[in-house]
């Protein structure tokens, strides 16, 4: 019933508001809802996707892109995915899954790179989503008062809230605490494109609030992580001109740790993070261990599986390493280059002689939200909505930022100078 109401307002709504139902979906309606014919598995998020499509089409809404080196690849991501799983498997099965992984994500990517033309558009969904949050922090709330989520009667979530060191950590309709926690973090910023483009920052504090209520209530290091990662940012605006060589410096400080001043090599440095208490941080340093040390198993397909290198490591708890055990170094690769052209992207919109402050603030925002998702692969691997977020968040780069493969002229007539 939820998703036929879905798809029918996917058709009927304006173009300004062909987002909602998918973010109504990723907000109250548990990911791993799901159709099953002749065994392929139709998640919800992949019906409503076709029939958003439907709606394109019959409505007409198409729109030519200007390519640019983050769409190829991301097409390139999707190729390699189905060729190496192809090759690692041999089954029907997997080719079926990959090409299923595959497409949902050139839908969802390609979607939002039409439907995001302007920071209009933009600021158009963010809004959809800060109201939403209001109303999660509400499920959120009654979770961490009652010990169960409401979301259990949809399936796919347990009923009873998991706790950890005598803390609640609230999920809602998301498929993990921490999954629920870094979504909403990573919204925060593209709150605030709404604030710089129309100086509205009551209603933006509102729903970072609410942000961060959720957050909270999540009870889990990785969201809270996130958090100060963007704050260090969205600081860096300040010093952006001198960010070049900061990199460097930071780059050369851990080789230092790494062949000087360390015993354990630089990434044991995970083993040592703990903000809430609980956290599972020597997990994360033995699964990136590993995956050097099994360098030669994983590298040209990927490999089966991880709970051959270690207890626990069958949880893949990092989404550089999922890359390479799911298509090896291939597929890593592709995903580095699909970051790199990113963040190439925001940082040429910063360097636009003409563009104004709230452009260059807009550009800095995406950028924030960039580098948070990527700090959070280091400590977890995405699935279910958050995923949709991160190929949402790539698709408005594409659109609004200058991203490299493409004439500048060409891509600046297709936007519009915020107001």
């Amino acid at each position: 019933m939820a998703l036929g109401l879905l798809s029918a307002l996917a058709v009927i709504l304006p173009r300004r508001l062909a987002a909602l139902p998918i973010i109504l979906l990723l907000c109250f309606i548990p990911a791993s809802q799901r159709v099953v014919l002749a065994t392929v598995d139709f998640t919800f998020i992949r019906l409503l996707m076709m029939v958003v499509w439907f709606r394109i089409y019959i409505r007409r809404e198409i729109r030519p892109i200007v390519w640019n080196h983050l769409d190829r690849a991301m097409i390139a991501w999707a190729l390699i995915s189905i060729l190496t799983g192809t090759l690692l498997g041999w089954t029907l099965t997997i080719f079926i899954n990959r090409s299923g992984t595959a497409v949902d994500t050139m839908m969802i990517y390609f979607f939002f790179r039409m439907l995001i033309r302007t920071h209009r558009d933009l600021v158009a969904m963010a809004l959809q989503f800060l109201f939403c949050s209001f109303i999660v922090a509400v499920f959120f709330i009654i979770e961490n008062r009652t010990s169960r989520n409401l979301f259990a009667m949809f399936g796919g979530v347990p009923e009873f809230t998991d706790v950890r060191d005598g803390r609640l950590r609230c999920q809602g309709a998301f498929a993990h605490a921490i999954l629920a926690g870094c979504f909403w973090a990573c919204m925060i910023p593209i709150y605030t494109v709404h604030a710089f483009l129309h100086r509205n920052w009551l209603l933006t504090c509102a729903g970072t609030a609410a942000a961060l209520a959720i957050i909270g209530m999540c009870a889990s290091s990785t969201p809270v992580m996130a958090l100060g990662f963007g704050g260090l940012a969205a600081s860096s605006f300040f010093i952006r001109g001198s960010l070049r060589w900061i990199r460097w410096l930071i780059i050369g400080w851990l080789c230092v740790l790494h062949f000087v001043l360390m015993k354990q090599p630089v990434w044991h440095l995970l083993a040592r993070v703990d903000v809430v208490g609980g956290s599972t941080g020597w997990h994360r340093y033995h699964l990136v261990d590993k995956f050097f040390t099994y360098f030669p198993e994983w590298w040209q397909v990927g490999t089966h599986g991880t709970g051959h290198w270690g207890p626990g490591l069958q949880d893949v708890t990092n989404q550089y390493v999922a890359e390479g055990v799911a298509g090896g170094i291939f597929r890593l690769a592709a995903f580095a280059l699909i970051i790199l052209f990113a963040f190439a992207g925001v940082s040429r919109s910063m360097r636009l002689p003409e563009a104004g402050r709230a452009y260059r603030m807009a550009s800095w925002a995406l950028g924030t939200a960039l580098f948070m998702h990527c700090m959070n692969f280091i400590a977890v691997s995405y699935f279910e909505q958050i995923v949709v977020e991160w190929n949402m968040l790539l698709a408005i780069i594409g659109s609004l930022t200058l991203v490299p493969g493409a004439a500048p002229s060409q891509q600046l007539a297709s936007l519009h100078e915020p107001s």
